[in-house]
């Protein structure tokens, strides 16, 4: 494959440019559409005037052009030399500086591979404890979203079991001790007695009846 020249470097520049500016193009296909809708009735009264200005521009623009293209053309020959120079100049220098850094990269990357491979296990082990984590949330929201109710049942009676434990701890708190000293009770219903029994604390204990 022959050398490319430095025109024929700057047109595949353009046409890459050109590439990736596609889909910001087709992107405002629509907006562009509507302003030409918009600007038709404008446009068509501008038309005569506009065929005018093209008519008394274009041999100026010729003119310019014919002017221009040799000193252009010019320019590429004398640019295309010292371009070529430049890249030959630079390529061993920049082979040695590869050939020179080869090794300590390589040796970079020896180093850094085992702790790459250890961010690589904690990654893993934390997305898979996020997972656990957000398993057992799931389960515990799912817990949570079930309401559940005790009844206890005898001789026509029914009581919630919820209502007695508040009882207890209403008692306990009757008895000149602060709601915030129950750190956990304990409630024994026993309908036999038409009561309930409690402990709190683990310490003092108390009744109540049905």
């Amino acid at each position: 494959m022959g050398k490319k020249s430095a025109e024929e470097t700057f047109k595949e520049i353009a046409k890459e440019v050109t590439k990736a500016a596609g889909p910001v193009i087709k992107a405002a296909e629509p907006v562009i559409k509507d302003v030409k809708e918009a600007a038709k009735p404008y446009m068509d009264k501008a038309e005569p005037y506009i065929n005018d200005i093209k008519a008394k521009a274009e041999p100026v623009y010729k003119d310019i052009k014919a002017k221009a293209e040799p000193v252009y053309k010019d320019i590429i020959s004398k640019a295309e030399p010292v371009y070529d120079d430049v890249k030959a100049k630079a390529e061993p220098i920049y082979n040695d500086i590869k050939t020179k850094a080869e090794p300590y990269i390589n040796k970079a990357k020896e180093k850094a591979a085992p702790a790459a491979d250890a961010v690589k296990r904690s990654s893993k082990k934390a997305a898979d404890v996020a997972k656990n984590v957000g398993n057992d949330l799931s389960k515990t929201a799912a817990k949570r979203k079930c309401k559940e109710e005790v009844f206890v049942q005898y001789n026509h009676h029914e009581v919630r079991a919820t209502d007695i434990v508040e009882r207890a701890k209403a008692d306990y708190v009757a008895k000149g001790n602060k709601m915030t000293d129950i750190k956990e009770i304990q409630v024994y219903i026993k309908p036999s007695d038409n009561a309930a029994y409690y402990v709190v604390n683990h310490a003092d204990t108390g009744k109540v009846e049905f």
